[in-house]
């Protein structure tokens, strides 16, 4: 696939089938993460697979913390978790202290790893949800900053693609 058709077929699947992702295209994935650009190189993240029982108890937290927040989207994020094969944590490595730089740097690996899954033809959907349980979890992923993760899995869904806002809409003027 060239990278124009993945940027362009980039969906966020929020249905999977129940068949395993091996690691190894798991691993593949994470690769492209580590070549992502970063602000000063300092490749400021931790990558971490999870899957199984791990998985379901993080979406299950997520679910105990935030079914009775109203108009919160959690709950049903955990269950796009739960039904996915696994996930790809995304961590802010604890040695960095340019937090801003830091983060945009992780969301240029996390765009390169959805790339990645939309060109081996596997279905991936960024989580920011799970930010809800940062504290709760600890228990289980320990002393670790997580920034985000990435439910990935075989798609079983194949979505249209989201509107956009019109590139009058976005595009300021050019200055000289």
């Amino acid at each position: 696939m060239e990278l124009k058709e993945a940027i362009e077929n980039r969906r966020s699947i929020r249905k999977f089938t129940s068949e395993d992702v091996p690691d190894e295209l798991l691993i593949e994935v994470i690769k492209s993460g580590i070549l992502s650009p970063s602000g000063h190189n300092k490749q400021p993240w931790k990558f971490q697979i999870i899957k199984g029982d791990t998985k379901d108890k993080l979406a299950d937290m997520l679910i105990k913390k935030m079914e009775n927040v109203e108009g919160n989207t959690s709950v049903h994020t955990a269950s796009v978790m739960k039904e996915a094969n696994a996930l790809i944590a995304i961590y802010l490595d604890n040695s960095s202290i340019d937090n801003i730089i830091d983060v945009l740097s992780i969301g240029a690996a996390i765009e390169n790893m959805l790339l990645r899954i939309t060109d081996m033809g596997l279905g991936a959907v960024w989580i920011g949800n799970i930010l809800n349980i940062i504290y709760e979890m600890k228990d289980i992923v320990g002393n670790r900053q997580m920034i985000s993760c990435i439910a990935v899995g075989y798609k079983n869904q194949e979505p249209h693609q989201r509107p956009r806002k019109a590139l009058e809409e976005v595009l300021l003027e050019k200055l000289n």
